[in-house]
């Protein structure tokens, strides 16, 4: 499965638990749709034969301080992510590193964003509406197996300077090949 996720806005350098909550709430509605649209995941989302809906019992495995989080990207069903990211500045080329942080701990913010929260202390706030179950990429971002990072001059005005437009493309897929076919999966991968 391969698809896109943008963001515009702050991506600070070593982001607080608030911080990462903002760009996780951006995502948020982007992973429902996918969750919609897929037909994989839509199996997921209905009821087994015994009447158990499989997103139900994952949000709950993964529930944290009032959220149940639902990520895309979980180790019980071997799956990994490998991920394109494009960051675009108004900065000149080259200055990456200069202003609004460097780049390996704003990657680490994006990183920590893209997966649920691991630790109750890394929650921010309540569910607001629609976020039950709160949609996520990654069950963690040691799911990540591989990245691309470029680097472009951003021609647009953002609300603030230091803020970034970013496009994310996540390629999901299986770890081992018995999955390839599960019928839970709707052979998508």
């Amino acid at each position: 499965m391969r698809f896109v996720l943008t963001y515009a806005g702050p991506l600070p350098s070593n982001g607080s638990p608030q911080d990462k909550h903002v760009i996780r709430q951006a995502l948020l509605p982007q992973i429902r749709e996918q969750w919609g649209i897929d037909p994989a995941l839509r199996n997921l989302a209905t009821a087994d034969s015994s009447g158990q809906i499989k997103a139900d019992s994952i949000k709950r495995k993964f529930a944290r301080l009032g959220f149940n989080f639902l990520p895309l990207v979980l180790r019980e069903y071997s799956l990994v992510c490998y991920l394109e990211i494009m960051m675009m500045r108004r900065e000149e080329p080259g200055n990456v590193l200069q202003s609004g942080g460097d780049i390996d701990n704003r990657l680490k913010t994006l990183f920590d964003s893209l997966s649920m929260p691991v630790r109750d202390n890394q929650v921010w706030g309540e569910p607001g509406k629609g976020e039950d179950p709160f949609y996520c990429l990654l069950e963690d971002d040691s799911l990540v197996t591989g990245m691309e990072i470029k680097t472009e001059r951003l021609l647009e005005d953002l609300k603030n300077r230091n803020d970034v437009r970013l496009s994310i493309t996540a390629t999901v897929r299986p770890t081992k090949v018995e999955l390839q076919n599960l019928s839970f999966l709707g052979g998508w991968l």
